[in-house]
């Protein structure tokens, strides 16, 4: 018995060609387009495509990685001069009092040697004294003891030094003079006197970074080229930092189940979370890569002398650190504490800022945006406070050879004057620069020795009221940072403006 809900037409039984009705967009297996699929899009033409389209986007990827990393480097180097003029500025040893920058074994030899010079002198004196009562002439008149000391070779870990008394100081008609012995003296006396530094070492930079520039760029042994010391492994440092530290704090926030990183902070709730994978996340990487950081100081600030030079490149210099202080000198050491406290308080402080401002002071950019441009400048301003003293002591920290080298091994060389007597850490690297450095320098004059052998004495400029800060040699290099905050500022207040007036 044929169903009730069929309904064939009128002309006699349906074509089996025609489509049915009730389905009228069906297709059998046998169509055109089914045959199409089945014939053509086979399974291993569709992988020759899925692997064409494949290939396509890993061109594509890598040409814009390329592309990327060329405009990192050219990035870098437009800052390398600038970067470059405050490391020296933040390692440089500038003491307060008479200069004097030598290591325990220079102070123990320089202790010694002065005792042995005021032993001679008092002798000296008491033979001239008994010979001018007496009236007679001593055959070792102004040369038995002092000879002992007349030509002297001073050797030690840092330099070879020799010297010899003033002539004039063998008459017997003539007092000798403790202070010309001391002039003579063997070892370096101030790292202000000109007459004693090495010729691959410049004098000390008295001013800001663009003095520190120039100096460099003007010096006989570095030249233009030196302003771009290290930048090949700050290049690299960039770049895996780069693509290190969002990679794993992605993979942190999937694993706490926490909100994608790609989100503002101050668009969430609850930023503790998101906040603690950040710094995390900065923190690993800072500590991983903390070898390139070292190994670009010492670029930077070793001479560029090809014979007192030290490291050819950041390869050299990672495999001599390994032979020479070991393995855990790239991470450990005096350094870890100080990589540890940047890598952590830098990325909190930046990313704390816009939450202080939106959620502390109660402004947006949109509502008021001179006020948090003003906020803005302000809490970059206490950020850079914070973390120069930690940066001039990591960078102090890191030209510091951790180990006692052999004697055969080639000197590390500087191309300003570094601090001979190691620091034996982070707060006793504090408390040195600012006891050490932190005051006036006594210098009211300088000495140099003209072409034709003559002294000649010029005065030095007395220097500003606030160098009498006992902390300012841990802020070298604030001037350059506060002036480019405030351009920022001001860039940014009168595009503001400019929009206010749009609007209106």
């Amino acid at each position: 018995m044929s169903s009730h809900y069929s309904f064939p037409p009128p002309g006699g039984a349906p074509n089996a060609n025609s489509p049915n009705p009730l389905r009228p967009y069906y297709t059998s297996s046998d169509s055109p387009l089914q045959s199409y699929y089945y014939n053509t899009l086979s399974s291993s033409t569709l992988e020759e495509e899925l692997a064409a389209q494949n290939e396509i986007n890993s061109q594509a990827a890598a040409k814009e990685l390329a592309s990327y990393g060329l405009v990192k480097y050219m990035t870098l180097a437009i800052a390398a001069p600038f970067e470059a003029g405050q490391t020296l500025l933040q390692v440089q040893y500038l003491p307060n009092d008479d200069g004097f920058n030598g290591d325990d074994i220079d102070l123990a030899e320089k202790t010694r040697r002065d005792e042995a010079i005021q032993r001679a002198r008092i002798e000296e004196e008491a033979e001239r004294d008994y010979y001018n009562r007496t009236g007679g002439v001593s055959p070792n008149a102004g040369g038995y003891y002092v000879s002992q000391y007349s030509t002297t070779q001073y050797s030690s870990h840092h330099e070879t030094y020799s010297t010899s008394l003033p002539a004039n100081s063998n008459s017997t008609n003539d007092k000798l003079d403790a202070k010309d012995l001391l002039n003579e003296y063997p070892i370096r006396e101030s790292v202000y006197d000109e007459e004693s530094r090495p010729a691959y070492q410049m004098a000390p930079i008295e001013g800001g970074v663009w003095k520190a520039i120039t100096d460099l760029a003007k010096h006989p042994t570095e030249g233009w080229l030196s302003l771009w010391k290290g930048q090949y492994t700050n290049w690299m440092y960039e770049m895996l930092h780069l693509f290190a530290q969002p990679t794993l704090e992605a993979t942190l926030n999937d694993t706490f189940d926490l909100y994608d990183d790609t989100i503002p902070l101050v668009h969430l709730d609850h930023v503790g979370p998101n906040i603690a994978t950040m710094v995390t996340s900065h923190l690993v990487v800072g500590l991983i890569l903390s070898p390139l950081e070292l190994v670009r100081t010492r670029l930077v600030v070793q001479t560029a002398n090809p014979l007192q030079r030290k490291y050819s490149g950041m390869v050299n210099c990672i495999t001599t650190i390994i032979s020479e202080e070991g393995v855990s000198a790239l991470w450990g050491g005096v350094n870890l504490f100080p990589t540890i406290l940047y890598h952590t308080l830098t990325p909190l402080l930046a990313n704390s800022i816009p939450l202080i401002i939106d959620r502390v002071f109660h402004l947006t950019a949109a509502d008021s945006p001179f006020l948090y441009s003003l906020a803005e400048l302000g809490l970059n301003t206490i950020e850079l406070l914070i973390r120069l003293p930690i940066e001039t002591v990591r960078k102090r920290l890191q030209i510091q050879i951790q180990s006692n080298v052999s004697s055969s091994a080639k000197k590390y060389r500087t191309v300003v004057e570094t601090r001979k007597r190691p620091y034996y850490g982070m707060v006793d690297c504090v408390y040195r620069i600012i006891k050490e450095e932190g005051g006036h320098h006594k210098r009211t004059s300088r000495t140099t020795k003209g072409p034709d052998g003559s002294i000649i004495t010029t005065s030095v400029a007395q220097r500003p009221w606030y160098s009498a800060w006992g902390v300012r040699g841990l802020y070298t290099g604030l001037g350059m940072h506060l002036t480019s905050n405030s351009a920022l500022f001001a860039v940014g207040a009168v595009t503001n403006l400019q929009d206010e007036g749009d609007d209106w």
